[in-house]
């Protein structure tokens, strides 16, 4: 079925939960970010394992500073965890243009947004990338610092997210799924 233009998305608003979500998911996918849970993993199975030898060799725990270690590490992981959740709400309260309604307008040369505080027109060359967080998110990055938050549940009928993809790979905008 063609597409027929444009594709619109009114009211896109999205929560302090669905931010936190949609991001954190970002941030576990980065690189650096796989490289450092794979490094702490290590390190938690490398002390986990002492403890378990020492055990095993002499039936009680004779280095207490493993075991310290180990909670170290294990309470770490976690806090981290949280810590990286508290941080994109705080991000989130701070970056008010995400807490008031944006309609965005997606035509063949252009996506259009429009909100209580004005509006915008980007040509789909000045786009870098995009990321579809399944099922329900479109970030569109102009840059690497910022991104437009797409909706796709506001996507209105007979438009799908499959018609709004091919528009991306039509002008050879790589997208990126999660």
């Amino acid at each position: 079925m063609p597409t027929t233009y444009p594709l619109l998305l009114p009211g896109v608003q999205m929560t302090a939960d669905e931010f936190v979500t949609v991001n954190f998911r970002l941030w576990r996918q980065r690189p650096r970010t796989r490289f450092n849970h794979w490094l702490l993993g290590l390190a938690v199975l490398l002390l986990a394992g002492s403890v378990a030898l020492d055990i095993c060799r002499t039936g009680h725990i004779s280095n207490q500073s493993t075991v310290v270690f180990l909670a170290v590490a294990v309470l770490y992981a976690l806090v981290r965890m949280q810590l990286v959740r508290y941080q994109l709400r705080r991000g989130y309260a701070r970056n008010t243009g995400l807490h008031a309604p944006i309609s965005f307008e997606l035509d063949a040369e252009r996506l259009r947004g429009r909100s209580a505080d004005g509006h915008f027109e980007a040509r789909w060359q000045v786009l870098r990338r995009a990321v579809w967080v399944h099922p329900d998110w479109l970030l569109l990055y102009p840059t690497e610092a910022a991104c437009y938050y797409l909706d796709l549940r506001r996507l209105q009928a007979p438009a799908t997210p499959e018609q709004v993809l091919a528009l991306l790979l039509q002008h050879q905008i790589p997208v990126q799924e999660l």
